[in-house]
């Protein structure tokens, strides 16, 4: 009786590996970062000697949410969140926990006798698959004509940047006297309109509501030929998906884990 069992049990979860599914598929719930207790505070900072020299520096320290933490400013990454060598400018440093929560704190290193000041207008990225975002920048003081650059580029006379994706810039201006002011600046993403019934349901149908897995064979809450199912799971899927461990059985295209993405950033609404 027992070895009857036993063989079935096995065979069953033989059926199940072969097609590539298995009962932790999902993997761990995603955090809800909303209610993290995760911040971030300015602990010190020291002002850069002059508008040309990029010698400041300052401190942050994070707090709550779960350790350990990770600091990063622009290309800059560390576990100390000591940052040196900059110039005049508003910083955005980033913190992120081991729950991969982040916060944002804006940090403005100031230098004697600069006037030397920039302001921006963004436009979101509203398109999935392309990118339609930019950011338009004013600068005022110091002394004209002005230069701009993005994200350590060339510097040149246009002060608009177009055709940008969602996400963490960095702009910087500088004057006639080679005053640099530096700021950054997020493009946020916008609805992009994917819809669930024509660009996404087809994904999890061919990739995911196959046989033995996501059908309905492995119990009602796991269907998702169920919309409910699939927006329960929807933060989860984007995860799994982005980071290439969904589907276990085949794989997406790139273009699909966007598609995915979007989708659920839009909010995974049933359209």
């Amino acid at each position: 009786m027992r070895a009857s069992i036993l063989a079935k049990f096995i065979t069953l979860v033989s059926f199940a590996f072969l097609l590539g599914c298995s009962s932790d598929d999902i993997g761990e719930p995603v955090v809800d970062c909303s209610k993290s207790s995760l911040s971030i505070a300015l602990t010190s900072s020291i002002d850069a000697s002059g508008c040309a020299t990029a010698d400041g520096s300052f401190v942050v320290t994070a707090s709550g949410g779960k350790s350990p933490y990770t600091y990063s400013l622009n290309a800059t990454t560390n576990s100390s969140g000591s940052f040196n060598g900059l110039a005049l400018g508003s910083y955005e440093v980033k913190v992120v926990d081991a729950d991969q929560c982040e916060r944002l704190l804006s940090v403005d290193i100031l230098a004697t006798g600069a006037t030397l000041q920039m302001q921006f207008v963004v436009v979101q990225d509203s398109e999935c698959l392309t990118n339609n975002g930019s950011i338009d920048a004013t600068a005022s003081g110091g002394t004209p004509p002005y230069e701009f650059s993005l994200n350590g580029g060339t510097f040149g006379s246009s002060s608009t940047f177009t055709s940008l994706m969602h996400g963490n810039y960095t702009v910087e201006v500088k004057d006639s006297q080679n005053c640099v002011f530096i700021k950054n600046a997020s493009v946020p993403r916008g609805n992009t309109g994917v819809s669930f019934a024509a660009q996404i349901q087809p994904i999890i149908n061919t990739k995911c509501a196959i046989t033995g897995c996501h059908n309905g064979d492995n119990g009602a809450a796991r269907n998702w030929t169920v919309y409910d199912n699939v927006k329960t799971n929807a933060a989860n899927i984007k995860t799994r998906t982005g980071n290439g461990s969904m589907p276990l059985n085949g794989s997406l295209t790139q273009e699909q884990i966007n598609l995915i993405a979007c989708w659920v950033d839009d909010g995974a609404l049933n359209n």
